[in-house]
């Protein structure tokens, strides 16, 4: 191997480089070869063959054959060719910021300039392939002939065609007069000129809309904008729809991200939506909302204190006007949480700012502001220096905690700008809207051991609640009716229960000849327990009072809490004893080997429990309903669920609670009241999993728009099929009409072929006997392209959608979308 040092060519093991300043070079020339080197010492010139290499700095040049001139200070290199001629590897081109792939090329090392024939080069998340192009010293590059594309094909796809190209590296692509060519057929589809982004990272730019036709608000363009990205932690979007019919909507969204701290997503959204011709007297006017925030705090970012955040705010009608994502219009509950947390050694604060939203009957339960306190238990008798045997006193355990709590329950309608700037609402509505309490519990517990095998846990629970609104009720004779008045200031209450609680285990093994399972493991957890609490409606406390209901004199008790945060005070006095059973089984399988030794346990039956209570203090009723669950998994392949509860006492013929004992008339234990069997399976090849009801593990509000913004970054072609099944089952009589409820849901996955996918979910609801939300999902990947198809065939949110787009972000809009959302079927 040899270097170059100034004009003169010598030995690289004989010289110590070294940068020359005057007219020489700034850095060593190194070369090499894998078959052969020839020098022209009187041209300065280098011939390099096979597997040659030349570097300088940070450039670096490898091809078939290449050419040092030393005199000019040219490198020039070029690919292998077959016998036609025709070149079979090419020539490699690469330096800190960008590489080329050519068929040959010739490059000045000192000026940094360069001609490259036949070249390949990747630039950002595209590629740009030109006939000739040439590179100056800022290492702008312009191209000739050149076509710009995100496929990585030798013969692309599709590219956009343009005979003038110039690249500023980190920054952007120009082009002169650009047309679209598919399948290398030129289309009818051309710019005048064309700009692409060509920088690493976020990248700010105007937000193609996407245009259409909608029957029932005209023609449209949709999600059209600008993006702005800030910097590598934060960024703005900034998007509108715009309807010939009049009908609009503006959309706002930000992401911001500090790396090992926290990060988060905020969005907000309005529309206005005309229904019918607005000229006709039976068109209507919605406006609509939502707002989503998302923070998330990095667990080992200040681990004492701690901020996240959960919002999703929507009004009743936004999702039912205006969302295409099919979770938001499956739902119509949502919720929203902001906590901050303050954690010591003892103990923890939180606040918390909640809300509460239900689409259907337009409530909103808003807490604000909302506080708790915690104190973790600790053990006041417990002395660390006294040695020997810890005394029982030693296990009392106490901890205390607190909650202020301050709701307001609203119509989602009266949630608008326009209320908030007028006084009667922000006096009447908001101020004596809001309830506020103040509730305190101290839970004080122990456990020991009693004749070696039980458990016995004694506990005493002392609760006390403050509220600021009370109530009085009183006889109207004139009226005829009961008057409720709102008193306002702060009245406590308090109640107290003590409790005992004895447990233990028991095993049970069954030796099982000629069955797989060489042993049955059955373990029993009996547990009864002592419930005592007094009879707080005493008036003696003042807690409760009575109050006249009509002209002849009956009366009724109530409690002067009822209408607060917290609700009624503890009524009633309880002395009960309650008894619970668990029990499980799990079998041990015999070993396939019996030289292996290893055996494997499988769980038979996870649970079957049951439980009742009797109040011995209750004047009437004193048995309580009788509980009992099932949980196992079936021929490993389902999850089977069931809970059932039976009344010990009848019914009368009008269908009202009676007391009077099943066993008594019908001799029977009980009256079954409820029953509930869920059955799911997952199936997947290579692997089974059994799962119940997850419709409503969906994730974070955030995850779920992602998935449902772009369902095809989720498809997986590794996994040929899945199925998910999931049956539900619930019955209930409480009168003498029972209730029967029935439903079925399956979805999954199939390829098709290596590039088709095809996905399903409907349900069926047997009771109505007549099928539910069901879509069909149709997935085609085209190498650099994509096709996705989504159909609602029927029902409220009957719709379809099909879109043919570039995989490629930078080129996200160049697409074809056919698509009818389900209002267009509603108005045809």
């Amino acid at each position: 191997m040899l270097i170059q040092q100034g004009g003169t060519l010598c030995a690289q093991d004989s010289i110590k480089a070294q940068p020359l300043r005057n007219g020489g070079l700034d850095y060593l020339v190194t070369y090499g070869a894998q078959d052969s080197m020839r020098f022209d010492l009187l041209h300065e010139t280098v011939y390099l063959y096979d597997s040659a290499y030349v570097r300088y700095d940070q450039m670096e040049i490898t091809a078939k054959y290449i050419v040092i001139d030393f005199a000019k200070n040219v490198i020039s290199a070029k690919g292998d060719t077959n016998s036609a001629g025709e070149f079979i590897t090419k020539a490699h081109f690469a330096d800190a910021e960008q590489a080329f792939e050519a068929n040959q090329l010739d490059y000045n090392y000192v000026t940094q300039k360069g001609r490259i024939v036949e070249v390949t080069t990747k630039q950002g998340d595209g590629y740009l392939i030109t006939e000739v192009l040439k590179k100056d010293s800022a290492n702008t590059i312009f191209l000739s002939k050149g076509q710009y594309t995100t496929c990585d094909l030798d013969h692309p796809h599709y590219a956009i065609r343009s005979n003038k190209m110039k690249v500023i590296p980190d920054d952007k692509i120009v082009t002169g007069p650009a047309y679209l060519e598919l399948g290398g057929i030129p289309t009818p589809l051309a710019v005048p000129f064309g700009f692409f982004p060509n920088k690493k990272g976020r990248k700010s730019g105007i937000l193609i809309p996407t245009y259409g036709e909608s029957p029932a608000w005209g023609f449209f363009l949709r999600d059209g904008g600008y993006y702005w990205g800030v910097s590598d932690k934060l960024d703005f979007a900034l998007r509108g729809d715009i309807y010939s019919r009049g009908s609009w909507g503006a959309k706002i969204s930000s992401n911001y991200n500090v790396r090992y701290k926290y990060n988060g997503q905020v969005s907000a959204k309005y529309a206005r939506n005309y229904n019918g011709d607005r000229e006709l007297p039976t068109s209507s006017i919605v406006n609509g909302y939502s707002f989503r925030w998302t923070h998330r705090q990095d667990p080992k970012f200040n681990p004492s204190i701690r901020f996240n955040a959960s919002v999703n705010v929507n009004s009743s009608e936004y999702n039912q006007y205006n969302s295409t994502i099919a979770n938001d219009y499956l739902s119509n509950t949502f919720q929203s949480n902001v906590s901050w947390t303050k954690t010591w050694k003892f103990g923890y604060l939180t606040t918390n700012l909640s809300h509460s939203q239900n689409t259907v009957t337009n409530n909103v339960d808003i807490g604000f502001p909302s506080a708790s306190f915690n104190v973790n238990r600790f053990y006041p008798f417990r002395n660390p220096d006294r040695a020997g045997k810890p005394k029982w006193w030693d296990k009392i355990g106490v901890s205390y905690s607190s909650e202020f709590k301050n709701s307001l329950s609203i119509t989602d309608s009266l949630l608008s700008y326009q209320n908030f700037g007028r006084e009667s609402f922000m006096n009447d509505t908001l101020k004596r809207g809001f309830r506020t309490g103040l509730r305190q519990q101290i839970p004080i517990a122990t456990s020991f051991n009693v004749l070696k095998y039980y458990t016995l846990t004694p506990a005493i629970t002392m609760n006390s609640v403050t509220q600021f609104k009370t109530i009085r009720k009183t006889w109207d004779p004139n009226l005829e009716r009961v008057i409720t008045d709102t008193v306002s200031g702060a009245r406590a209450s308090f109640d107290y229960n003590a409790s005992l609680t004895l447990s233990t285990k028991f095993y049970g093994f069954y030796t099982i000849n000629r069955s797989k399972y060489s042993k049955i493991r059955h373990v029993m957890t009996p547990a009864v327990s002592v419930v005592y609490m007094p009879d707080f409606t005493d008036p003696k406390y003042g807690f409760y009072q009575t109050v006249q209901t009509n002209s002849a004199g009956a009366s009724q008790e109530y409690s002067i809490f009822e209408a607060g945060v917290y609700g009624a005070s503890a009524a009633g006095r309880i002395g009960s004893i309650g008894m619970n059973l668990m029990n499980s089984w799990e079998g041990k399988l015999r070993p396939k080997d019996d030289s292996s030794g290893t055996t494997e346990r499988r769980m038979l039956i996870d649970a079957l429990n049951f439980g009742m209570n009797y109040n011995f203090m209750a004047e009437h009723f004193n048995w309580s309903v009788i509980t009992a669950g099932l949980r196992m998994k079936l021929f490993k392949l389902f999850d089977f669920n069931t809970s059932f509860s039976a009344d010990p006492y009848r019914i009368s013929e009008e269908g009202t609670r009676i007391e009077r004992f099943e066993w008594r008339t019908g001799k029977r234990l009980a009256r079954l009241t409820t029953a509930n069997v869920a059955i799911g399976t997952s199936l997947r090849p290579g692997g089974l999993t059994a799962s119940t009801d997850r419709s409503s593990d969906r994730g974070t509000q955030a995850e779920v728009d992602m998935i449902n913004a772009n369902p095809a970054a989720y498809v997986d072609f590794n996994i040929p099929w899945s199925l998910n099944v999931q049956y539900n089952l619930s019955w209930s009589k409480f009168g003498l009409t029972p209730t029967v409820n029935q439903t079925m849901r399956v979805g999954g996955d199939v390829n098709v072929t290596p590039k088709w996918k095809v996905g399903f979910d409907s349900n069926y609801d047997f009771t109505r006997k007549e099928f539910a939300y069901t879509s069909l999902n149709v997935y085609r990947d085209l190498h650099c392209w994509e096709m996705q198809f989504n159909w609602i065939p029927f029902g409220f949110r009957q719709s379809y959608n099909l879109t043919i787009s570039v995989k490629s972000a930078v080129l996200q809009d160049l697409k074809l979308t056919r698509k009818r959302d389900w209002y267009d079927f509603n108005s045809l």
